[in-house]
């Protein structure tokens, strides 16, 4: 028989109609990779010592876990890894091999990333050295294909003090890359060895730094992902985290303080703490990014899932198909995309928590009322640091509700696919409480590694057991901003979008908005789970090459329909009349029976209403108090006789207990309260006064003979009157 399997020491012995059958799987799919289904070796004299006698109760060794072996049957040559479950002399040899991506998902579970073989770089001068190439990085007068540079908070403690009663409370914030402006307009990093304040034991003391602390780089996500790769022999063919020009400056933050104060740079020490499935899992959760691995030719793919179900089918099986297709329908899911919210700070918008499970949720206490006017209306969205405030309409007081860093939950009556991240959400700092430049909150203190500084120690939650968590971030350009910048989102501090070459950035790394990941990355396939993502399954007669050579990154025509590829399942030694099963996955959206047409918008997306009306105050003092003093007016007015005048009244000594801040406990009109014109009781304000009459006398005359007047002042009746406080409805 021409099937063969070999490992480095010789031939496996195989019967003559011993067969194995192979499932080649898509990663979109499916995590265990492509492998064969367990299958029985005879317990031969040769096979038991090509697998050093393992079978044996006192053997020295156990089953190798990684044993390469070569599977050939004629053209058909793949290496794999053979994973041995059991093995007797009576039950022979059962085994597993796993090909391509399978070999990697069960190694790299428990494969660190800070575990891999990084470069160690050491510029001329030493750590002088170290901080002009990163100034050059920073400044970009230099690109540099791994790293990238700019201000980030990694901690702000807080030290109160009480005198005379009086609560003084004093931040320390601290930084990482702290910069400061050059008299030629470019920035420096504040790396001069000197003298800072940190809050140590809830204590400010002086400490003396060397040079380069608290200067750290940032790895870029394309930098790490071929460094992956390249670690496990694969070259990196395709990957858009390199090309696209938002995503090529996607970096990864670290809070190393002491990164280079040796004066070199131990790429090693800027990575995260996590496992490389990990940090893949944060890049398919955040992007729809997976990974096509090519074990013949050692080569990968990065792609999107979305740009996998767009294109067009590259392939035709419709006439190698041995029977029609049959269809399997499935029930419709929905997508939730959820990431750690564990960074928090010591005020609301620093919090990365949201305050609902959705944004639908949270909009939905507010009437899905969201105003564009940010200096009037009542729930608005900050788009450089994406809090929602809740605005006073009357005091213009304004207060933080609510992040942005929901999970994308729409909520529906359909079950889930969920997927979520380790990585943690980024929220961005202002400039309280120490006038520094707005940037990245990555509050979770500062890690040592080369020096025993100590300052401000952050308390980690219990959910959260590493020093430098996953945190992704985007390096903006120079050119876009007014000073180094990194954000979550697409815009500058002020709100404004980043552009670059006329391409403007779209993409932010929230789940939520019009820039939010669901939107860029997520829509389609999530409109695919709702109305289609049936499996059919088909017979197709492949040959060797074909089933070599099988992208599962391309969709298939099959009768004039594209599918994308599941599994290819077929047995080995092939024979011609035996077809490979071939499952595909569905992506013509259907239209639900009893409907005309598919209402995508409405399914996916989040309703806001404009915010056209605002709440207004109104009462009816003045007519309770008109009421009131009639009678004693008119009395003051009959007591004035000519040639005495008279001008009026006036109050004094006026007392009220209606406030500023007072709390409307209405959430925002809507059309038919502005329409109605309908005035909403609050309360009852008490109201007293003293009430004076102004009356002009003669006073004299002048040499002319003209009369002098003089105003002067009679009364002081007091009074005091309830009235209601209402409010109405009017444009904002």
């Amino acid at each position: 028989m021409s099937l063969k399997i070999k490992n480095q020491l010789g031939i496996f012995d195989l019967q003559n109609d011993f067969s194995i059958e192979i499932e080649d799987t898509s990663p979109i799919y499916n995590e265990r990779g492509s492998q064969s289904v367990p299958a029985t070796l005879p317990a031969s004299r040769n096979n038991l010592s090509l697998i050093t006698h393992v079978h044996r109760p006192d053997s020295t060794y156990s089953p190798a876990p990684d044993a390469r072996v070569t599977v050939s049957d004629g053209v058909y040559n793949r290496i794999g890894k053979m994973n041995i479950t059991q093995a007797s002399k009576s039950g022979g040899i059962v085994s597993n091999i796993g090909f391509d991506e399978s070999e990697l998902y069960s190694e790299w579970n428990a494969v660190s990333l800070r575990s891999l073989s990084a470069p160690v770089i050491r510029p001329e001068g030493g750590t002088t050295g170290v901080i002009s190439l990163l100034n050059s990085i920073m400044n970009e007068t230099i690109v540099d294909d791994a790293l990238s540079i700019f201000p980030i908070c990694v901690s702000i403690p807080s030290h109160t003090t009480t005198v005379d009663d009086t609560e003084t409370t004093t931040y320390y914030p601290e930084y990482i890359n702290k910069i400061t402006k050059l008299e030629n307009g470019t920035y420096s990093l504040q790396g001069a060895a000197r003298q800072e304040t940190f809050l140590i034991n809830n204590e400010p003391v002086l400490t003396s730094v060397p040079e380069g602390y608290a200067i750290s780089p940032f790895l870029k996500v394309s930098w790490i992902l071929n460094l992956i790769f390249v670690r496990y022999g694969y070259t990196v063919l395709e990957n858009p985290f390199s090309t696209h020009r938002q995503l090529s400056r996607l970096v990864v933050l670290n809070n190393m303080a002491d990164s280079i104060v040796k004066g070199f740079i131990d790429y090693s020490d800027l990575l995260p703490d996590c496992t490389i499935n990990e940090f893949l899992q944060a890049l398919y959760c955040r992007f729809g990014m997976v990974y096509f691995v090519d074990g013949k030719n050692k080569t990968v793919n990065l792609k999107f899932i979305k740009d996998i179900i767009s294109t067009p089918a590259s392939l035709n099986w419709s006439l190698l198909k041995s029977a029609r297709p049959a269809i399997n329908y499935a029930a419709a899911q929905q997508l939730k995309l959820s990431a750690s919210t564990n960074i928090s700070g010591p005020y609301t918008n620093l919090v990365a928590t949201p305050t609902a499970d959705s944004l639908d949720k949270f909009l939905k206490t507010f009437g899905h009322v969201l105003s564009s006017n940010t200096a009037k209306g009542y729930l608005t969205y900050s788009l450089w640091d994406g809090f929602y405030y809740v605005r006073n309409n009357l005091t213009g007081v304004r207060e933080a509700r609510s992040s942005d860093f929901f999970p994308w939950d729409k909520g529906a009556n359909i079950s889930y696919m969920e997927i979520s991240s380790i990585d943690e959400c980024l929220p961005m700092k202002g400039s309280y409480p120490d006038d520094q430049p707005v940037c990245p909150a990555y509050l979770l203190g500062k890690v040592h590694k080369y020096t025993n500084i100590s300052s401000a120690s952050v308390e980690l939650s219990e959910e959260q057991n590493t020093q430098t968590p996953l945190c992704f971030c985007f390096s903006m350009p120079r050119a876009s901003t007014p000073y180094p910048y990194g954000s979550p989102r697409c815009y500058t501090p002020g709100g404004e979008a980043i552009a670059i070459n006329g391409h403007t950035f779209d993409i932010s790394m929230t789940f939520t908005g019009d820039n939010g990941l669901f939107s860029r990355f997520w829509k389609g396939f999530d409109a695919i789970l709702r109305h289609s993502n049936h499996t059919v399954e088909v017979p197709v007669h492949l040959n060797p090459i074909q089933l070599l050579n099988i992208d599962f990154s391309q969709t298939i025509n099959i009768d004039g329909q594209r599918l994308l590829l599941d599994t290819v399942r077929y047995t080995l030694p092939k024979l011609l009349s035996r077809p490979a099963t071939v499952r595909f996955r569905t992506l013509r959206l259907l239209i639900p029976v009893g409907e005309t047409d598919l209402d995508l918008d409405a399914e996916q997306g989040i309703q806001t209403i404009e915010q056209l009306y605002k709440w207004a105050f109104h009462n009816n003092r003045e007519n309770i108090v008109e009421l009131k003093i009639r009678a004693q007016v008119e009395e003051w007015k009959k007591a004035i006789t000519p040639p005495a005048q008279w001008l009026g009244v006036l109050r004094k000594n006026e007392v009220s207990d209606q406030v500023s801040d007072i709390e409307i406990p209405f959430t925002v009109p809507t059309q038919e309260d502005y329409e109605a014109n309908k005035e909403f009781f609050i309360k009852e304000i008490n109201y007293s006064f003293d009430l004076y009459y102004k009356v002009r006398v003669p006073n004299g005359q002048t040499s002319q003979g003209d009369i002098i007047w003089k105003d002067k002042e009679y009364g002081g009746v007091h009074y005091a009157i309830t009235y209601g406080l209402s409010v109405k409805a009017e444009l904002l």
